[in-house]
């Protein structure tokens, strides 16, 4: 008995810890919020080289009260700011801008002030509700993206 709720509760623990931030694509999110208006978009505005970006990712987006409150209250979206593809976010279209190095939606999202990361609460009509730069710690991502 005693062998067997061990193996319960490291099932358990590893369950917790796998918990991850469950992102979609542009276009997922675009269909998700058209199915739940009222819930808005969590943008993550990231591009490879960015060092916070990373920290951000490994360290924040993977405690488990971020991933659950994310997941709950935000349809949660990861965008590379240098894609050079034309991407389609709530019926917009957005290309690549050459002389900023970022494609036209991380430059309007982040309001012209591309800086990494940048994270961005948007309503369903694709209004800006928040916009934070930089690196946070968990506790202190999950108080500055509420709204």
């Amino acid at each position: 008995m005693k062998t067997f709720l061990t193996v319960i509760t490291i099932l358990l623990s590893s369950f917790t810890f796998a918990q991850k931030i469950n992102w979609m694509t542009l276009e997922q999110a675009t269909k998700a919020s058209k199915e739940n208006p009222s819930k808005p978009i969590l943008l993550n505005i990231y591009t490879d080289w960015c060092g916070y970006c990373k920290k951000l990712d490994k360290e924040t987006f993977v405690d488990p009260a971020v991933t659950k409150y994310v997941n709950d209250n935000y349809i949660p979206v990861k965008f590379n700011a240098e894609t050079k593809e034309m991407v389609s976010f709530l019926g917009i279209n957005y290309t690549y801008i050459d002389g900023a190095k970022a494609n036209y939606l991380a430059f309007i999202f982040s309001q012209g002030r591309l800086s990494y990361p940048a994270t961005v609460v948007i309503d369903s009509k694709g209004n800006t509700e928040k916009l934070v730069f930089g690196y946070r710690s968990a506790s202190d991502f999950k108080e500055d993206i509420k709204i």
